[in-house]
C-alpha cells in the first residue's frame, strides 16, 4: 500500500519537482477516516499541503476507491498517541484524554517567542502563569490578528505540562467547544460534555473566545463550565481578537468574568522586534536570513506575523526554485506581491550603490548606464556594473540581467572582460574597479 500511494503520486508531478519537494516523503498510517504522511520540516509541509494536496488526495482516490481526509507532520512533531487526538470525529469526544498535546504547535514555546519591550510585561505575566498556576485567574488576552496570541497560549500549554506533569492540561479553541457541545446533543450526552470540561482538566485553555459571538446557548454553557472550574480552583486562560468589552452579544455575567483577574493586551510588534522575528522564522527553516532582507521585510511588513512569515516563505521557495540567492533584490519583489509598493533605503540596495559610487567617480550617470549608448565610458560603467554585482554581491547572472535590463550574454560577456583586467591587477579598470569597491565600503560602513 506505501508504494502503491507513493508511486502513483510519483508520476503526478515532474521528476525535478520529486526531487525537490518529496526527497523526504513518507506514509506513516492508513486508517478507514485518515492518510498520514510525513515530511522533514513544517516549511516542506506547508508548500506540498498548498501546491500539491490535489495531487496528493487524487493517489489516495485512485488507491482506496474513496476520498478520506490525509494529514502531513513533520518528523520532529510527534505522532499522535493513544493519549492524544487529532480531527474529531463522531463520539470521539468521549473517547479522548484531557491531556490535547496534539494539538499543540512544538515551535509555540516561550524560547521561540521573540520578546520586544512592547510585549515584556505581558510575556512574564505569561510566563508566571505557567509557573503558577491560578495566580492570575483567569488570565485574558487580547490583541488584533497575527500578533502572536495562539503562539503565547500554546507556550503556556506546553511550559504547564513541563512544570506540572501530573495536571491535566486542555486546550481548545472556542469552535471546538461549540462542536464538542453540539456532538453531545446530538447523542443526548450533555452531561459527559459538562464532565469532560469541567471536572476532567486542571488548566483549560480556550482560542478565539470571539467565534461565540452571537452564540447564546454555548455562551451560556460555557460561563458554568467558566464558574465551575474557577470556584474549583483551576487556571483559565482565554483569548480574543477583542477588548472583552468589544464582545458584542456576550452577556454582561460573562464579559465580567473575563474581567475579574489579569487582563492583558498584545501589542503590535516593533520594526526592531519584526527583524529578529524574521531571522527567527528563516532560521527555523535552516535558512540564514542577510540582515538587510530581514530588515526590510520589517520595515514594510507591519505588525501582522502570519503575513511576515507568508513572505519568508515565498521568499525561500523562490529562492530554492530558481536556484537563486536570498538578497534585497529577491525581497523587494517578493514584497510587491504582499504591499504593492516597497520602501527600501536607496543605500541598501546593491545595484543601487554601485550606481552611485560609479557616478562619483566616472561622472556616468544611472541613465547613461541603463541606456543602449555605445559610448566607451558608458559601456566600461555597464560592464563594471555587472562585475561588481557578480563579484562582490554575489549575484546570479540572471538576477543581474533582470535587474539591469541586457540579455545574460551580454552578462556573462561583461564580467569575463572585467574579471581580465582586474585578474591582472594593474590597468586603470584594476584602478577605477578598486575606487568604487572602496566608495562602496565606506558607505556601507557609515551606514
Amino acid at each position: 500500500m506505501s508504494n502503491s500511494i507513493i508511486s502513483t503520486l510519483k508520476k503526478k508531478v515532474s521528476k525535478k519537482t520529486w526531487d525537490n519537494w518529496f526527497s523526504t516523503f513518507e506514509l506513516k498510517e492508513v486508517e478507514d477516516e485518515k492518510v498520514v504522511f510525513s515530511v522533514a520540516n513544517l516549511f516542506i509541509k506547508d508548500w506540498l499541503q498548498t501546491k500539491y494536496g490535489g495531487a496528493i488526495s487524487d493517489s489516495i482516490v485512485e488507491l482506496l476507491g474513496k476520498r478520506i481526509p490525509f494529514e502531513i507532520i513533520y518528523k520532529n512533531k510527534a505522532m499522535p498517541t493513544e493519549d492524544s487526538t487529532g480531527p474529531q470525529t463522531s463520539g470521539s469526544l468521549l473517547k479522548r484524554k484531557p491531556l490535547m498535546i496534539s494539538n499543540l504547535n512544538p515551535e509555540y514555546t516561550f524560547g521561540n517567542f521573540v520578546v520586544g519591550s512592547e510585549n515584556k510585561a505581558l510575556y512574564e505575566v505569561a510566563l508566571d502563569v505557567a509557573q503558577s498556576p491560578g495566580k492570575y485567574n483567569p488570565f485574558f488576552v487580547y490583541g488584533g490578528v497575527g500578533l502572536g496570541k495562539t503562539h503565547l497560549l500554546q507556550a503556556i500549554a506546553q511550559e504547564t505540562m513541563n512544570n506540572f506533569p501530573d495536571k491535566k492540561v486542555l486546550y481548545i479553541t472556542s469552535e471546538q467547544f461549540m462542536n464538542d457541545m453540539i456532538q453531545s446533543i446530538k447523542e443526548n450526552n450533555i452531561q459527559k460534555f459538562r464532565d469532560h470540561y469541567r471536572k476532567k482538566s486542571d488548566i483549560l485553555l480556550i482560542d478565539d473566545i470571539q467565534f461565540l459571538i452571537g452564540k447564546k446557548g454555548v455562551q451560556n454553557e460555557f460561563f458554568h463550565s467558566f464558574n465551575e472550574l474557577h470556584d474549583s480552583g483551576k487556571q483559565l486562560i482565554i483569548c480574543s481578537d477583542r477588548n472583552p468589552e468589544e464582545l458584542d452579544t456576550f452577556h454582561s455575567r460573562l464579559k465580567s468574568r473575563f474581567q475579574m483577574g489579569m487582563l492583558m493586551s498584545i501589542q503590535e510588534p516593533q520594526p526592531s522586534t519584526r527583524f529578529h522575528i524574521a531571522k527567527q522564522l528563516a532560521q527555523r527553516e535552516s535558512v540564514s536570513l542577510p540582515d538587510d532582507v530581514a530588515k526590510v521585510l520589517a520595515d514594510n511588513i507591519d505588525g501582522n506575523l502570519r503575513r511576515l512569515r507568508g513572505a519568508i516563505i515565498k521568499l525561500i521557495v523562490h529562492s530554492s526554485v530558481f536556484r537563486s540567492q536570498i538578497d534585497l533584490s529577491l525581497a523587494t519583489q517578493i514584497l510587491q506581491s504582499f504591499t504593492g509598493s516597497v520602501n527600501v533605503p536607496v543605500s541598501q540596495r546593491p545595484i543601487d550603490q554601485i550606481y552611485s559610487a560609479i557616478e562619483k567617480m566616472m561622472k556616468v550617470t544611472r541613465k547613461e548606464i541603463e541606456s543602449g549608448s555605445r559610448s566607451k565610458d558608458i559601456v566600461l560603467a555597464r560592464q563594471l556594473t555587472m562585475y561588481i554585482l557578480k563579484n562582490h554581491f554575489g549575484k546570479q547572472v540572471t538576477e543581474i540581467a533582470r535587474e539591469t535590463g541586457k540579455q545574460h550574454s551580454t552578462v556573462i560577456h561583461s564580467v569575463k572582460k572585467i574579471d581580465k583586467s582586474v585578474m591582472m591587477g594593474k590597468g586603470a579598470t584594476k584602478l577605477l574597479f578598486d575606487d568604487i569597491i572602496g566608495i562602496i565600503s565606506s558607505n556601507s560602513a557609515a551606514v
